[in-house]
């Protein structure tokens, strides 16, 4: 079922509370629907577009999550403005959750809705595809850590900021850039540790640098001495801690929630974590737990660092055929229509095992490691901005080396942009290879 777009329409939003002057709070609010879902957001063209035409594309989710309709709409309507005011120009949309549960932006049926709004904006409001953003602020977060590598060759980069990964794996961010934020103290629960596991993603992240020779860009901040609340949407000098892995490792190993609990019941008199998480803008709280992480954890940290989240990842542009790929095929989202990644495909039912694909432009080849478990057929796609189809392709596996002469398809390359909506992911040709590693005729 291809995903609808409805006429933007004027609707109302009841949130609770009324403009002074005006009365109820209005939105111009576009819907696009998707099975038994629909998905409103709002939507600001800012400034002018660049040389080509073309506007970058700034896609924001909200906080809450697990709350009433009222507080959900609320926070969508901070939303609205959160992040707005660092756009000089581009296309600011901020997406309401299909639901009001605690995975508000990842609902499965989320993921064709987002990938239809990229195609809408890129269609009709001329977003360049090579520059669309996602960024997320707790519940948004949340959805940043999900979206993101489960729609990683959509994205030219991401910011997540006081989110919980949820367990959820960054293996398919070789190529995108990719920012965590957090407060130090932001645990949200005993068991939760937001801070810590948001901070333990850079020694993940440069770890599978080295494992799988991708760059995995990445800037992890821990604002000190924040809590869930700290500056991300403007510009501005932040503290935050130099090594946010070290931070990770002791805060875990030594109990620093302990620790950070004693300095506010002398300050508070509260031994309570969500106090400890979402309490903000007192001095005095502030002061203590500064010292505490420096004076007396001895954590060494720096006060010099630019936190604007629009401006980190406004500095990147997309490859969409990068030539080196890592793909979890566990960390999919089988909603969705398109089932591409990059130059790579499968279908929904290909759900488990690691591909690692490289392409070397010199000799025009391909060269794909399996990993055992890989449980069916994928494709190599065969996009002109990669290959050379004036040349013989070499295709190397584990098992062996195979040379075709690919030929441009005009039927798969009207599939392919029918399927993205993304005429970068567009392809001509493909090769079909088992789980096993040998192409399939």
């Amino acid at each position: 079922m291809r995903v609808a777009e409805v006429t933007p329409v004027r609707t109302k939003i009841d949130i609770g509370y009324y403009d002074e002057d005006d009365g109820p709070v209005y939105l111009d609010v576009c819907v696009m629907k998707y099975g038994s879902h629909q998905m409103k957001y709002t939507m600001d063209i800012i400034g002018n577009p660049d040389a080509d035409g073309t506007y970058p594309l700034y896609i924001a989710l909200h906080g809450g999550g697990g709350a009433p309709e009222e507080s959900n709409n609320e926070q969508w309507l901070q939303m609205t403005e959160y992040y707005k005011g660092a756009v000089s120009n581009g296309i600011y949309v901020a997406c309401r959750g299909i639901e009001d549960v605690w995975n508000t932006h990842f609902v499965d049926d989320s993921y064709p809705l987002y990938d239809r709004l990229i195609e809408n904006m890129i269609l009709l409001k001329h977003a360049d595809p090579n520059r669309v953003y996602l960024l997320g602020f707790s519940a948004g977060g949340d959805g940043v850590f999900a979206v993101a590598p489960r729609m990683a060759d959509r994205f030219a980069a991401v910011n997540m900021s006081s989110g919980h990964p949820n367990g959820v794996s960054l293996l398919n961010a070789a190529n995108l850039p990719f920012e965590i934020q957090v407060g130090i103290r932001d645990y949200y629960s005993e068991d939760a540790m937001r801070s810590i596991r948001a901070a333990e993603f850079e020694k993940t992240l440069t770890d599978y640098s080295l494992q799988y020779g991708c760059s995995y860009p990445h800037r992890v901040l821990v604002h000190v001495p924040a809590g869930h609340n700290y500056l991300d949407s403007e510009d501005g000098a932040q503290t935050v801690v130099k090594d946010p892995a070290e931070f990770a490792r002791r805060a875990a190993e030594e109990n620093w929630l302990d620790k950070f609990l004693s300095v506010l019941a002398r300050i508070d008199g509260s031994d309570d974590v969500s106090i400890l998480s979402y309490t903000s803008g007192d001095p005095e709280l502030d002061e203590a737990m500064s010292a505490l992480v420096t004076e007396t954890l001895g954590l060494e940290v720096t006060s010099s660092v630019n936190t604007n989240a629009v401006a980190y990842v406004s500095s990147f542009t997309r490859n969409p055929v990068p030539e080196k790929l890592v793909w979890d095929l566990s960390t999919r989202a089988p909603a969705r229509q398109y089932t591409g990644f990059y130059w790579l495909r499968a279908d929904y039912s290909v759900n488990r095992g690691i591909l690692t694909a490289s392409f070397d432009k010199a000799s025009n080849t391909v060269s794909v490691t399996i990993s055992e478990d890989v449980n069916g057929d994928f494709d190599i796609l065969l996009n002109p901005l990669l290959v050379d189809f004036s040349r013989p392709l070499t295709v190397q596996t584990p098992k062996g080396e195979w040379t075709f002469t690919p030929e441009a398809d005009p039927a798969l390359i009207r599939q392919s942009l029918e399927a993205s909506g993304d005429p970068n992911l567009a392809y001509a040709a493909l090769v079909r290879v088992g789980a096993d590693g040998i192409p399939r005729p």
